[in-house]
């Protein structure tokens, strides 16, 4: 029995060291033009669980110019990465939408380096408009 115990301790503590540090967000915005606006916080530092109703999804966080950092759609823990079976792509771009930065398609993350700006928007596209609740957003380096 305490060997048990000490093993599952053991094992959450390995999940915990291996978990990227995700980066604090804002709001996620759903929708083209972000009309939906959740506040919500997910597990791991991702926010989240999405809401239903839009087939994009999105945050905006900030980022240190020129530093490499992985736009990351999670489960709805935010834990685990998301199955991209219903993710159509994952984007990362400008805050105002004028420019892609890096996009995959049919994956849960996609890798880019911080422009100039400091800033992005981290950006999930959904095959389906009510896929979002099974779904979290983060960003981490």
């Amino acid at each position: 029995m305490r060997f048990s115990t000490l093993l599952a301790f053991v094992a959450s503590a390995g999940l915990v060291a291996a978990t990227p540090a995700a980066i604090p967000v804002a709001d996620l915005h759903g929708g083209p033009t972000g009309e939906a606006v959740l506040s919500t916080q997910s597990g791991c530092g991702s926010s989240g669980p999405l809401g239903t109703g839009h087939y994009v999804w999105y945050i905006v966080v900030g980022c240190n110019a020129g530093s490499r950092y992985t736009c990351q759609v999670t489960d709805a823990t935010g834990c685990l990465p998301g199955n991209p079976n219903k993710i159509g792509s994952v984007e990362v771009d400008d805050p105002n939408d004028t420019y892609n930065i890096a996009k995959g398609k049919n994956t849960n993350s996609v890798s880019f380096v911080c422009p100039s700006g400091g800033q992005v928007r981290c950006q999930a596209n959904f095959n389906d408009s009510d896929d979002g609740p099974g779904y979290s957003l983060r960003v981490f380096q």
